[in-house]
């Protein structure tokens, strides 16, 4: 299994995401995996690295992987324009990743002509979208940002379960999620597990978090949706929020919900 490297990256004033990426893709040791830049929390973790997660705007999501693991990940002329990261190693599966760059290009490619379900003509909103659920600021977020933005999102997921029967729910949940989010062009195109750092040497010096040796994410995930608004009408929808109530909130003890959207398919959409 693959070690990878996922990160967000704050950049020094001036700096633009998009120069950054394009620039860091020839960099020879390192294979760009996924480029997004970040646009909307939807669930913020109030138990693991909220304080590193929430303070910082963040530009960039990265997911990296080393063609050798001693050297840096960025050139030093990128380096010096990073003002800091958050990173985690993690472990992805050698299938998902062979045959990534094919399925990628599928989803987005389909993405125009996946239908949405009808599930947000009648929403009823709940008061936050913690439990993700649609509430008045996620679907005003939905609205505005369909106007400048009606192409794929990227969903990061940070997952840490509770124990001992997290995991377990959280894959009966994932077989719920599998049908439910195809629906509406939904996949969970990568998925891998967080490696815990074998020392103080592993983790970022520019992000420094303290926690105790058992507080670390369990799993992360990579969603594909053909639309912001494809996301919504998934939540909106009770077929989702049955394998939501009964699985997926009964497995976590903390996540982190970040919504982004691919360089490669901005255009010209300016920031929220």
């Amino acid at each position: 299994m693959p070690a990878l490297a996922l990160l967000l990256v704050s950049l020094n004033p001036g700096v633009d995401a998009k120069d950054f990426v394009q620039e860091l893709k020839k960099s020879p040791n390192t294979k760009v995996i996924v480029a997004s830049r970040p646009r909307r929390v939807i669930i913020s973790p109030t138990v693991l690295d909220f304080k590193p997660l929430l303070s910082e705007h963040w530009d960039i999501l990265l997911l990296l992987q080393p063609s050798n693991p001693e050297e840096p990940l960025f050139p030093p002329r990128l380096e010096s324009r990073i003002w800091k990261t958050y990173r985690l190693k993690v472990g992805i599966p050698s299938k998902l990743l062979s045959t990534y760059p094919e399925r990628d290009t599928q989803l987005k490619r389909d993405a125009a002509g996946i239908p949405l379900t009808g599930s947000l003509d009648n929403v009823k909103a709940e008061t936050s979208s913690h439990n993700l659920e649609i509430s008045p600021d996620l679907f005003d977020f939905m609205e505005r940002f369909t106007k400048i933005h009606d192409k794929p999102v990227t969903m990061l997921n940070l997952l840490h379960f509770h124990h001992p029967d997290g995991k377990k729910n959280y894959f009966k949940y994932g077989q719920g999620f599998t049908p439910v989010a195809a629906k509406r062009g939904g996949n969970a195109k990568l998925v891998g597990n967080v490696i815990r750092p074998a020392s103080a040497a592993d983790t970022d010096s520019r992000g420094e978090y303290d926690r105790p040796e058992q507080e670390w994410w369990n799993e992360i995930s990579i969603v594909h949706y053909p639309s912001i608004r494809h996301f919504c009408d998934m939540l909106a929808a009770e077929d989702y929020q049955e394998v939501n109530r009964k699985y997926r909130l009964a497995a976590l003890r903390d996540t982190f919900l970040l919504c982004t959207t691919e360089f490669d398919l901005e255009g010209e959409a300016s920031k929220l």
